[in-house]
């Protein structure tokens, strides 16, 4: 991969970015169906996906939860596209893009249930603080879930860390450490069998 297709994956911008966020819905299905597997959603669940890219998850939570499901990128390209795929929703007062930065979010405090970052957080400044914003935004009891294609393990880590300046990839452990630190209560990981797909779940 190259640095200009990481630099579109951290945010999509012109007629490439287009393309990228096709690519992206494509290319993160295995993680996103393992994910959706290690996770219950209620039908009252209000959700935010961080980082939403395209809108395909968004779309996906729709069919699970009778309640709102809402979406926050700062590509503009992002939040558009994601707009288009869930336009229906949108129209009918169920699914709010918000375009902003995860590290200073627009949102009321306690708003979500649910909070969830697909191939996202290895772009996201002073991980640490950011998920304190994360936390902030997410009801007691609440849960915030992390899916990425590597444990932190991945045998093509080093050449994208090395690519991509501000990239940083975080092992389970690490992800337990920074969440406890930014106030959730309980944090548990499930990797996927014979490959590196790690999706880490924590509660408020």
């Amino acid at each position: 991969m190259t640095a200009e297709k990481i630099t579109q994956c951290m945010k999509p911008h012109g007629k490439e970015g287009i393309q990228t966020i096709k690519e992206m819905n494509e290319n993160h299905k295995n993680i996103s169906e393992f994910a959706f597997n290690c996770i219950t959603v209620n039908d009252n669940d209000k959700i935010l996906d961080i980082g939403c890219g395209g809108g395909v998850n968004i779309e996906k939570f729709l069919r699970l939860t009778d309640n709102d499901v809402d979406g926050l990128d700062y590509s503009e390209v992002s939040v558009r596209e994601a707009i288009k795929r869930n336009q229906h929703a949108v129209d009918n007062k169920l699914c709010r893009i918000i375009q902003a930065d995860v590290s200073d979010m627009p949102i009321d405090d306690e708003t979500y249930d649910l909070a969830t970052a697909f191939e996202t957080i290895y772009f996201w400044p002073n991980i640490k603080n950011t998920f304190k914003e994360v936390s902030r935004i997410i009801k007691p009891k609440g849960k915030f879930m992390i899916a990425q294609g590597t444990d932190g393990n991945h045998p093509d880590d080093e050449k994208w860390l090395s690519t991509v300046e501000g990239m940083k990839v975080y092992t389970s452990q690490e992800l337990e450490k920074y969440l406890l630190d930014a106030g959730f209560n309980s944090v548990n990981s499930f990797k996927k069998e014979n490959d590196y797909i790690l999706v880490v779940i924590a509660q408020k």
